[in-house]
């Protein structure tokens, strides 16, 4: 597209000349050469295109014939570049760099320009630039980014509820002991439910096991929901015990022979109190 005189080279075509998708018409290498706005913008393009192709070369796949036609509408462009764009290797056409502002001179003598005409050489009258397409596109993508960060933040900082503390017991010892310790019931957000039990050194035994128990008030039934290593440990209460049937926890002093019966020797136990 040839330029009016007096006017800029539109972008859509400095950004083709760029990419040396299009040759140059004698029109606009007369306005690059007297405008030292569009020459400046033109070189700067040419910057990025020739750093972007140093990159790298790989490979580049043929879109289907719509995917242009739908980027050409989204973004109105004009019927200049309504064909679709070609990225095969063209011949360069201007490898120059910026001109300093201030004058036009520079670019002169910096652009391929095959003639320029003596009614040409002074500087054309200098409009504010055309508020480029690519500018609200530009702030969009900002925005979408920051979006994003902001989405991811908050995911990663907030993570999953913490669990709920929904009863605690102190276990006190029982005969022949004098440990000490605490047991707690917390539950998930899904209804799953836990008990975290903590003792004191004074509860690990010698030899043995110590395994953590749930028994009725009256001790007439009992479940085992592991064995404790350590001095504290998280258990899973099975869904189908009912805790207000089973509020007593109950660590106990077990031998390593294979019985998985009570082995009638507690360590500490307390009873559990909702909160």
């Amino acid at each position: 597209m040839t330029p009016i005189d007096g006017a800029h080279i539109a972008a859509d075509d400095l950004h083709l000349l760029a990419l040396a998708e299009q040759g140059a018409s004698a029109g606009e290498r007369a306005h690059l050469a007297a405008c030292a706005e569009c020459a400046e913008e033109y070189l700067a393009l040419r910057q990025v295109v020739q750093l972007g192709r140093a990159a790298g070369s790989d490979p580049l796949l043929t879109p289907p014939a719509g995917v242009w036609a739908g980027i050409h509408a989204e973004l109105g462009l004009s019927d200049t570049v309504r064909r679709p764009p070609s990225f095969a290797s063209t011949p360069e056409l201007m490898d120059a760099a910026p001109p300093p502002r201030a004058s036009a001179s520079p670019v002169v003598a910096s652009l391929p320009v095959e003639s320029t005409p003596e009614s040409l050489s002074a500087p054309a009258p200098v409009r504010p630039l055309p508020r480029r397409r690519w500018v609200p596109f530009a702030a969009a993508a900002g925005v979408i980014g920051l979006v994003g960060g902001i989405a991811i933040g908050v995911a990663s900082t907030t993570g999953p509820p913490p669990e709920q503390v929904v009863a605690e017991a102190a276990l006190d010892a029982l005969p022949g002991w004098t440990a000490s310790g605490s047991a707690r019931v917390e539950q998930a957000a899904d209804g799953r439910r836990s008990v975290v039990v903590d003792l004191d050194a004074a509860a690990i035994p010698g030899s043995g096991l110590r395994e953590v128990w749930l028994l009725k008030a009256d001790a007439s039934s009992l479940v085992s929901i592991g064995f404790l290593d350590g001095s504290t440990g998280r258990f899973t209460i099975p869904a189908s015990v009912d805790l207000t049937q089973y509020p007593l926890v109950d660590v106990s002093a077990e031998p390593a022979d294979g019985d998985p019966a009570h082995s009638g020797d507690s360590i500490v136990r307390g009873a559990l109190h909702r909160l």
